[in-house]
This record gives structure tokens, C-alpha cells and sequence, in this order.
């Protein structure tokens, strides 16, 4: 069997890429290992209601401001999802003391201003940096119409090679801007969305990621298996090919080029070569090159790459809805431990690792602040919420069985306990719940560390940065969490985009054929005086 591009995995960015390139006419095949698509995008049943994985809520900026308009237009995706608009940026909890950041930049701007006004020309440069660093990277090459192209060496590249070349960290930027701790911390509260330590966080994935938070956030209606399942469905509709409970034997190397694979077909208990001009991997580089490939072509250079802080995840239903109980609540709520937000902000250069479980601050979700369409019957009056913090594999990875269940039940007790400090009686109104830790990523998602986020966010564009190609085979490329731009939904979709535009056309020759192009439209405009004159005396 022969395909254009063989996809290995069937996460966000596999999907993505699949699906882009299925569209532009490409015959594709992805294999994905489990009986449903999506990797951490997806939802499972409980008690007769769907769970969000790993959805809280996706940032979607304004065009310009945001690669994924542009994705979501060539794909069609309104037609196949609906993105709910949250009520609020969120909520941010500390010693029964409440600041609500509102949806939009101007509202954020004002209402932060308002509770900090000695720090308002540290807020409005905060933003703008904010705004200006989104529209400098808002829009990829392949999707710049003539002028913008025109444009971009004047107005954007001379930014981008500063930023390539002027790295700070997120907390060196607010550093720089900003002098109350409180207010630094309220701007960096949902740093475990993406790292650890503020000060190692790249300031440039700090920017994008909360602009277009602060301008646009939305949850998927259905949760997020409704965009991985849409993902699929255009891939299959444009003549792609999606399997499912497919293993991974090997990737097939001919002379240093990928050539193929050969996969193993669970439901059917048989083994399967397939040829391709590409193959597109969606999952971690080294559990490729360590169980995928001959040795003589691991790349070795990927051993110094550090992989991000995990999460565990408190998945809770709901007896009602909580917004009949707790009136005024906010969709998303942090909760720090008390007076944390009137610690020094340098502080969290010691990053989390430090701190036991318990005394991590953390997210309480309630999907039922809003139609967040997880209910499967319609006359259902239960509600889901999840409990979600940072942690680390090595926390949970050696622990006997009944030590380890005993610290999960202990941690989602703490969890509730602290919580109805805000929510008084909260544990009252569960009907159930479970556990998930860096241990249980690990076995679902495959990844060495037990991390969703891949590698750490630390260096933007730099090209140790950039797993986007593998360095030891040719026509091999990386999509998801572990290539660039890094981890999450966002990062995600936006690796698939770019892997599936390199397929069709590399991002160096698509710049120099436009660049010729320009070149030569600015030339005839510029000499348009005499081949105009030449042209009129003809006639």
C-alpha cells in the first residue's frame, strides 16, 4: 500500500496535520494506537455523563493575532464545532481574598488598573508588549496574503530577530515592567498551563498564550473530543485514512529517508507494511528513536532536552449544578494556599518541585458555569469539575499500588478541603470522582516523563528549540507537543498546521519563491514610468 504521508499518532497535531493535508489533496494514513482519537484532547464516560481530559479552555484570539483563525478557516471548523465564549478570564483565590480578571484586554487592563493603580504604567506597557508580540507572530508565511508579505521584512522580522536574539524569561519581563508581587502574580497565575518556574518560562510563549487568553478564551461544546473527532472526520471526507488500535512497530529507513512503516493491526492480530513519500510522527522523538528506528539513526542531541512540569487532574461529577448553588462563581477559579499572593514574586524561581503536593496552589474548573454540552441526556442536572495542579512523575511512579492509591484519595481529600474554603460543603454535592497523576499520562499518552506539555518552554525559535525535522532521517517530521511551537492545544494544532504546509511546500522554498515574486511586482512598479510609456506609444 502507498500513501503520500503516513501520520503516527492521532493527537492534535497528527490530526491536524492529517487533516490539512487530506484537504489540500494528499493521501494520507494515520495510525493512532488507541480505540479513539485525540490524546489528551478527548472526553471518557462515567456515571452515564462525558469528563473532559484535558480541555480547560483554549485561547482564540483576534485574526492576526493568531495562527489558528487562519487553520480554523481553511478547515472549515465552524461548521463541524462550536466554541463556547467563557464568562470571565477567571478567578484568582487567596486568603478569602478575590480578584476577577474579565473577559477582553481592555476590561483586564481596566479592572487591574483599578485594584492596582500605582502600577498602571507597568499594566499598560505589559499589555501592549503583550498585543505587539501576538501580531508580530499571529500569521505563519504560508498564510500571508501579497501585502502582508510585502510588508513583513519592514514591519515584522526586524521584532522577530529580536526576540530570536533578545531571550528574556517571563519573569525577567515582569521584572522589568512591574513592581508589586501580588500583581506579577496575579499576571503569571496560570503558569502550570505551560511551566514551572516563571523564571526559566519563555516570556514570548507567555505573551502569545495570555493575549489571546485575556482577547478570546473558549471551551469546545461536546468538550475537546468534539475538535479531534471534526479533525478526523475531514481527514476520512477528503479521502484520508484514520485506524485506530494500531501499534507502532517501526518506521521503515532507506538510505537515511523514511520510506514507510509497519504497524500492528490489534483488532485484526496482523502485521501491515505501507509505503510513503513522508512520515509525520506525533508523539514523543525519543520514544521514536528508541523503539521506532535502527540505533545507528537516534539523535543524540535530543538527550539535553528537559521535559515540562505534568498535572494531575481531579475529575469530579457533580449530584447538581453548582452554579445554583454558589451564585456569582467563576468558570475557572485559583486557589492559591493563603497570603501566596503576597509572597515575594522571586520566589518562584525555586519553581514547584520544592513543595509538597498539597501545598501547590491549584484550578478548580466547573464546566457547568457554562453549556459546556458534556451532559449525554438531556434532562441531566449534573455538572462536571475538575481539580487540576502541577506534579511530576517521580512522585508517583514508585509507589507500591495501595500507596499509591492511598496518596491519590489523600490528595483529592486536601483538594476539597481547601476548596470549600470558597465553595463551603462542596464535598457534599459530589457524586463521584477519580484521580489522574503524571503516572496515568504516561501510560495513556506514552511519554517518557509522564508529561502532556513535551519539552520545556524555554527558548523561543532558537533552533535547539525547534524539533520540528528529524536531524537523522530525511523526510521525517515531528508534530504535537514535542515539536515547535511546544506543548498544549494551541502549540499543538499549530505544529500539525506547520508540518502539513512543509509537506506540500518547505517554508524556505514557499519564502523564496514569494520573495522572487515580490521582487519582481516591486520592480515593475517601480519602473512602471517607462514600460508604461513604451507601452502607450505602440498604440
Amino acid at each position: 500500500m502507498k500513501y503520500d504521508v503516513i501520520i503516527i499518532g492521532g493527537g492534535l497535531g497528527g490530526l491536524t496535520a492529517g487533516a490539512v493535508l487530506a484537504k489540500k489533496g494528499k493521501k494520507v494514513l494515520l495510525i493512532e494506537q488507541h480505540f479513539m482519537v485525540g490524546g489528551a484532547a478527548t472526553v471518557f464516560k462515567r456515571k452515564d455523563i462525558n469528563i473532559e481530559v484535558g480541555l480547560h479552555e483554549m485561547d482564540f484570539g483576534e485574526y492576526g493575532y493568531d495562527v489558528k483563525r487562519d487553520l480554523f478557516d481553511f478547515l472549515e471548523l465552524d461548521k463541524k464545532i462550536e466554541l463556547i465564549s467563557l464568562p470571565e478570564t477567571w478567578d484568582i483565590k487567596d486568603n478569602n481574598e478575590t480578584f476577577r480578571v474579565p473577559e477582553g484586554v481592555e476590561e483586564a487592563k481596566k479592572y487591574l488598573i483599578s485594584k492596582f493603580p500605582h502600577e498602571e504604567k507597568g499594566i499598560k506597557k505589559y499589555f501592549a508588549i503583550l498585543k505587539s508580540t501576538a501580531y508580530t507572530m499571529g500569521k505563519i508565511p504560508y498564510d500571508m496574503n501579497f501585502f502582508q508579505f510585502l510588508s513583513y521584512p519592514f514591519v515584522k522580522l526586524p521584532r522577530l530577530i529580536k526576540y530570536f536574539f533578545n531571550q528574556k524569561s517571563t519573569g525577567e519581563m515582569l521584572d522589568c515592567m512591574i513592581k508589586d508581587d501580588k500583581l506579577k502574580r496575579i499576571l503569571n497565575t496560570n503558569l502550570v498551563y505551560f511551566h514551572d518556574n516563571p523564571y526559566e518560562f519563555s516570556w514570548h510563549y507567555h505573551a502569545l498564550a495570555q493575549y489571546n487568553y485575556y482577547n478570546g478564551a473558549k471551551y469546545i461544546k461536546g468538550g475537546s473530543y468534539s475538535l479531534s473527532l471534526a479533525l478526523a472526520e475531514i481527514i476520512q471526507e477528503n479521502g484520508g485514512t484514520v485506524e485506530t488500535m494500531c501499534t507502532m512497530e517501526k518506521v521503515i529507513v532507506e538510505n537515511g529517508k523514511a520510506k514507510g512503516v509497519i504497524y500492528k493491526d490489534k483488532r485484526k492480530k496482523e502485521e501491515i507494511t505501507v509505503n510513503s513519500e513522508y512520515v509525520i510522527a506525533n508523539c514523543s522523538p525519543n520514544v521514536l528513536y528508541d523503539n521506532m528506528v535502527d540505533e545507528k539513526y537516534k539523535d543524540k542531541s535530543l538527550d539535553k532536552f528537559k521535559e515540562s512540569v505534568s498535572l494531575y487532574t481531579v475529575y469530579i461529577i457533580f449530584k447538581e449544578n453548582l452554579k445554583d448553588i454558589y451564585k456569582n462563581h467563576a468558570y475557572s477559579t485559583f486557589i492559591n494556599n493563603d497570603n501566596e499572593l503576597s509572597a515575594p514574586f522571586n520566589l518562584m524561581q525555586e519553581g514547584l518541585k520544592h513543595k509538597n503536593i498539597e501545598d501547590r496552589g491549584f484550578v478548580f474548573v466547573d464546566y457547568g458555569a457554562i453549556d459546556a454540552g458534556l451532559n449525554i441526556k438531556e434532562d441531566d442536572k449534573r455538572s462536571i469539575g475538575v481539580f487540576c495542579g502541577a506534579s511530576y512523575l517521580d512522585e508517583w511512579e514508585s509507589l507500591p499500588k495501595e500507596e499509591y492509591l492511598a496518596k491519590k484519595q489523600k490528595l483529592a481529600e486536601d483538594l476539597f478541603k481547601k476548596a470549600e474554603k470558597y465553595f463551603p460543603n462542596l464535598k457534599d454535592y459530589v457524586e463521584y470522582f477519580e484521580v489522574s497523576t503524571p503516572k496515568t499520562i504516561k501510560r495513556y499518552m506514552k511519554t517518557p516523563s509522564g508529561t502532556a506539555y513535551g519539552y520545556v518552554n524555554n527558548n523561543y525559535l532558537r533552533k535547539g528549540r525547534v524539533p520540528r525535522f528529524s536531524k537523522t532521517i530525511k523526510n521525517l517530521m515531528f508534530t504535537g507537543a514535542y515539536a515547535f511551537p511546544g506543548g498544549g492545544f494551541t502549540g499543538a494544532l499549530i505544529s500539525g498546521y506547520f508540518a502539513a504546509n512543509n509537506v506540500i511546500e518547505p517554508q524556505w522554498k514557499h519564502i523564496i519563491r514569494r520573495t522572487v515574486l515580490s521582487a519582481a511586482v516591486l520592480t515593475l512598479l517601480f519602473t512602471s514610468p517607462m514600460w508604461l510609456k513604451g507601452l502607450f506609444n505602440l498604440f
